[in-house]
């Protein structure tokens, strides 16, 4: 069988199976250092969010404040809010309200302060779920803006569309666009309270982003490669099998 395997056309089949083999596993490893990576992220996350709130700092960077737990004070533009879409609240679908905050050193942050229904997107009805006027005190959870390239994308501009009252993600750097405000590379999404709120809206909390399927990945391409392997060697076993035994019968 050793001979089948090295020797004429065999070789050559060989090393096509041993070089999907090696492909396999390394999609394997790949993923298994995806898995490791999103559960050091999920660390950062979880030990980043356990820190007592800190002022927030307009000039901090991005990816410090990042899942960072902090505080605010400033003053809601209702005028200029937005809803974030696809967000659900014990079942029910509904929208993220988001409102731009002014900061007493004339920066400005949007803030997730929570969930709404459906119907918030009728005209008027957003009206129902204003901020308190005044200038207020905001705690939360610090986050960057949402800009990528996977997921639905929101459409752009044009003429025919100057404004985008519902949006996929938090995009600040184009939600500034339409806002008049220059708005920070950062959000801050309310959390709960102790107590449920009686009303819309709902904020809601921050969670670490899971595991993933990355783990499951791994154990299928290894799984995939265990296969190859096996219904090779059982095929040439067969092949020499059938050689042997019409050689034995040639006699």
């Amino acid at each position: 069988m050793v001979k089948a395997l090295f020797s004429g056309r065999g070789l050559l089949t060989t090393l096509v199976v041993v070089a999907g083999v090696l492909f396999l596993c390394r999609l394997g490893f790949w993923q298994l250092d995806r898995h490791q990576q999103r559960a050091e992220l999920n660390a950062l996350i979880e030990t980043q969010m356990a820190l007592p709130a800190v002022p927030f700092d307009p000039a901090a960077s991005p990816t410090a404040l990042d899942y960072r737990r902090v505080a605010l004070v400033g003053v809601f533009d209702p005028a200029q809010e937005v809803l974030l879409r696809n967000r659900s609240y014990n079942g029910a679908t509904g929208y993220h309200v988001l409102t731009p905050l002014r900061l007493a050193g004339g920066e400005a942050l949007l803030v997730d302060r929570g969930w709404v229904p459906l119907s918030a997107d009728q005209p008027g009805e957003l009206a129902r779920y204003a901020p308190p006027a005044g200038e207020v005190r905001v705690e939360g959870i610090a986050r960057r803006s949402q800009r990528g390239s996977g997921g639905p994308q929101d459409p752009p501009f044009s003429a025919e569309r100057p404004r985008l009252n519902a949006w996929f993600r938090v995009d600040t750097e184009r939600i500034a666009q339409q806002s008049g405000y220059e708005l920070l590379p950062v959000f801050v999404q309310q959390q709960p309270g102790t107590e449920p709120p009686a009303a819309p809206p709902i904020p809601m909390a921050v969670e670490s982003l899971g595991l993933g399927s990355h783990l499951g990945y791994a154990i299928q391409w290894f799984s995939f490669a265990l296969i190859l392997i096996g219904t090779y060697l059982a095929v040439v076993y067969r092949q020499v099998r059938a050689i042997d035994h019409r050689s034995s019968a040639s006699i």
